[in-house]
């Protein structure tokens, strides 16, 4: 889902990918869980997320379907 440009303005500061702890606000956005609440992710982990096909429930699932998948190889 992309966000549209009023959700862009009345949105909270970004701090920190909830994946992988990237800062660097150019590459900040945003995806959301299950119930609805907006999290804050890099360009790389809510891509993942989106092609995952899933909506995760909660951080921790999102950490696990958008983890590194080179790990597991």
């Amino acid at each position: 889902m992309r966000m549209g440009n009023r959700d862009r303005r009345t949105a909270p500061e970004v701090g920190a990918c909830v994946v992988c702890g990237s800062t660097d606000a150019r590459v900040l956005s945003f995806t959301r869980l299950l119930q609805g609440e907006r999290v804050t992710v890099c360009g790389s982990h809510k891509t993942a997320h989106h092609r995952s096909e899933m909506i995760a429930r909660s951080i921790e699932e999102l950490r696990a379907i958008t983890g590194d998948r080179r790990k597991s190889a």
